[in-house]
């Protein structure tokens, strides 16, 4: 059932990505923004509970060793820099995000860094009911989308 689920995975992406024919110039610094973005729903396999005065659905993280495999070949990232990357959830958990491969990108571990703690201060505004889930995942999206990378020669990427 594991390699059965596994080829569906890596069949998702790669079709993903055939049809969205959209390669962005400026990757890895920034997600395909055809490809990010699912969020966590309660008929995903991962729900397990609403969170927040909100009730925002929460996923469990559960992402398998084949599918950030899968994300890493959609992506091109060659297998001998993947230890420079993190397969990151697009919108965080926290925030509502899922497991789905259209919420999981391969992001940079320098690119990653320059956000230091954002997720986890929007996810204590949540919690804390001083931020929306909409505006929460709209500095995500500003955040990944618009690193703030003044030099990119200063970042290092594995080629």
């Amino acid at each position: 059932m594991t390699s059965l689920r596994s080829a569906f995975v890596f069949f998702l992406v790669a079709l993903s990505i055939t049809v969205s024919s959209v390669v962005r110039a400026d990757f890895p610094y920034t997600p395909d923004s055809s490809l990010t973005g699912d969020m966590c729903t309660t008929s995903d396999a991962d729900f397990t509970e609403f969170r927040y005065k909100a009730k925002i659905a929460y996923c469990t993280r559960n992402v398998s060793t084949a599918t950030k495999r899968a994300i890493f070949d959609a992506y091109g990232v060659p297998k001998h820099c993947r230890g420079d990357y993190t397969i990151d959830h697009f919108l965080p958990l926290s925030l509502g995000g899922s497991n789905s491969v259209n919420n999981l990108w391969p992001e940079a571990k320098s690119i990653k860094s320059l956000r230091q703690n954002l997720e986890y201060d929007l996810y204590r505004e949540l919690q804390a009911g001083t931020i929306s889930q909409a505006d929460a995942l709209d500095q995500i999206r500003q955040a990944k989308w618009n690193p703030p990378i003044s030099d990119p020669s200063t970042v290092h990427f594995c080629q």
